[in-house]
């Protein structure tokens, strides 16, 4: 931490400052404030003796636009703010290098990460991003309007059984009354999900609406589910920033700012999409034309709080216990004292 060197600096002076303080009115109400302002820099000093203290704090790296927040922090000078130096690693399995510890933080979807975390990936859930941002699509012209209706069909998702796509369509289908196992699920590379549809090798599919985004403006699909704009899911927090659980609990000062530095971004990009939408793009931190990714951006909610991720959180374990993406013994409330951590408000 470059910066707690200036700490200790300040928090000496305005030790000395309250010292010589006299008796006048406006003296001593500087020198209550002058308390206040050591007090509280008393309370920061326990970072110091934190063993990741003036260390690079490593964040999964993605050009996503929907997990832009991060980046956004890092641009706008928030980590920097809080005396935090950052290192973005871009890795093959970013949630497997959170859990082992090659990285300290990452955001993403908790569809993705709240089945390996219960089977024993080291992470702790600690601060909402937005809402959305996944949604299931058939074509246009298809006579398919609800997920009844895909009983003994086929549902395509593009990153393979078991991860995000395939868990959001099983509790797509889980609130619907839908039984998934007449449902046939098919790997299918994104780049050709599309031609597959088409030619009725498929007969629907889950995307991330970024991707989905144009296909939809053109006239090809059109979506029957959505996390993003049902009602059911639509207040749902989406996406969600985790750290690796032995750097939290060893850690929580530095933790507490990462978070901090994250949420701010959150608050950014809720107050300003434009700005932020061209600022992820003028850094090649987002692809695909500018219109698009702001009218998505526009569509996350990013001023979600943790509350409704700790609603959310719930809600996805009661769905994956229910579905059997999840076998404990533990009760909600148990899993979630183990992995739900917030911070940054």
């Amino acid at each position: 931490m470059r910066n707690f060197k200036i700490l200790l600096a300040s928090l000496a002076l305005a030790l000395a400052l309250t010292s010589c303080q006299t008796n006048t009115g406006n003296s001593n109400n500087e020198a209550v404030n002058n308390k206040e302002v050591v007090e509280e820099m008393v309370n920061n000093v326990g970072l110091e003796n934190e063993p990741r203290y003036n260390d690079t704090v490593k964040i999964g790296y993605s050009g996503d636009l929907c997990l832009g927040a991060p980046n956004i922090a890092n641009i706008n000078g928030y980590f920097e703010d809080k005396g935090i130096d950052v290192e973005f690693v871009n890795t093959q399995n970013p949630k497997d290098a959170l859990g082992t510890g090659k990285l300290d933080a990452l955001t993403g979807e908790f569809a993705a990460m709240v089945v390996p975390a219960t089977n024993g990936l080291d992470i702790v859930f600690s601060t909402s991003s937005h809402s959305g941002c996944k949604s299931l699509y058939v074509l246009n012209d298809s006579e398919i309007t609800k997920t009844s209706e895909l009983a003994n069909k086929s549902v395509a998702v593009t990153n393979g059984i078991g991860n995000s796509g395939h868990n959001t369509a099983l509790r797509f289908f889980n609130h619907d009354g839908v039984d998934p196992n007449t449902i046939t699920f098919k790997p299918v590379n994104s780049a050709a999900v599309i031609q597959a549809l088409e030619k009725g090798e498929i007969d629907s599919v889950v995307l991330d609406d970024q991707f989905a985004y144009q296909f939809v403006e053109s006239g090809k699909i059109r979506s029957i589910r959505s996390m993003t704009h049902d009602e059911d899911f639509g207040a749902e927090v989406c996406c969600v920033t985790a750290f690796n659980r032995k750097f939290a609990d060893e850690n929580p000062e530095l933790t507490k700012l990462v978070a901090e530095a994250i949420e701010e971004a959150n608050n950014y990009m809720a107050e300003n999409p434009e700005d932020s939408t061209q600022i992820l793009y003028d850094n090649n931190l987002a692809s695909g034309d500018y219109d698009a990714g702001l009218s998505l951006m526009k569509s996350y909610d990013y001023s979600i709080n943790n509350d409704e991720g700790e609603k959310t959180l719930r809600s996805i374990f009661d769905d994956y216990k229910n579905i059997g993406l999840i076998n404990t013994d533990l009760s909600t409330d148990e899993l979630m004292a183990k992995f739900w951590r917030p911070l940054g408000e």
